[in-house]
């Protein structure tokens, strides 16, 4: 038997390693209205954030700028700019396919857009892995509040038993959001998160490498 019957999975900084690509769509999309563009290491430690927290955060608050519209211009400018620059981390499809095997229901859960998502989902091919595609713009609430997981979630698998689902991400953001649902928690410390935040959260596990989720989740590799 597993030891999850459901796990969410966040995308950036945990599937996939695209902090290059979420940089150069932000100077994209600055450049736009002859903004700075923003350095790779401040974007790097706002992943994780909604698009409009993290662009507000990387200008620091200016009153003049105009937020929304800024980041409607990168969403425009997701697929032609970040998407290529986005890789998955190695072993993600390995893991996947094991999970997926084993017979645990797998969700991605992301504060991207639905079309940017759906869009990496599909050209890296592991798509058909998941049961269910959250993205940042059909939720009513955000990661870490719990109302997502009632009201976009826990509708679709009433049978599920909270501690029977593990949410995997790298920042202490996905982590308040399982601890605010009642859930176990996987840290995946390669990615994005800040490491002392993420620790103080103290995670159910902590792994250096995805390809040993299948472990902590009951599955033998083969």
């Amino acid at each position: 038997m597993t030891a999850f019957d459901l796990v969410i999975f966040d995308f950036d900084g945990t599937l996939a390693d695209s902090a290059r690509g979420i940089t150069a769509c932000m100077g994209a999309a600055f450049a736009s209205f002859a903004l700075p563009p923003p350095l790779l290491p401040d974007v790097r430690v706002r992943i994780g954030m909604t698009l409009e927290e993290a662009i507000r955060q990387l200008m620091r608050d200016r009153r003049d700028v105009d937020i929304a519209a800024v980041a409607h211009r990168y969403r425009e400018l997701h697929l032609a700019v970040a998407a290529p620059e986005t890789a998955l981390f190695p072993g993600v499809d390995r893991t996947l396919a094991l999970l997926g095997a084993a017979g645990i229901r797998m969700l991605v859960v992301s504060q991207k857009a639905r079309k940017g998502l759906v869009h990496l989902l599909n050209r890296m091919e592991i798509d058909r892995y998941f049961d269910l595609v959250l993205g940042s713009d059909e939720v009513t609430a955000a990661k870490p509040h719990a109302a997502l997981y009632e009201q976009h979630i826990a509708p679709r698998y009433p049978e599920v038993v909270r501690d029977r689902v593990l949410v995997v991400g790298d920042t202490d953001i996905d982590l308040r959001f399982a601890a605010n649902i009642g859930a176990r928690s996987c840290w995946v410390e390669y990615g994005y998160g800040h490491d002392a935040s993420c620790r103080a959260q103290q995670p159910t596990y902590t792994i250096a490498d995805i390809t040993t989720l299948p472990r902590v989740c009951g599955v033998a590799a083969h």
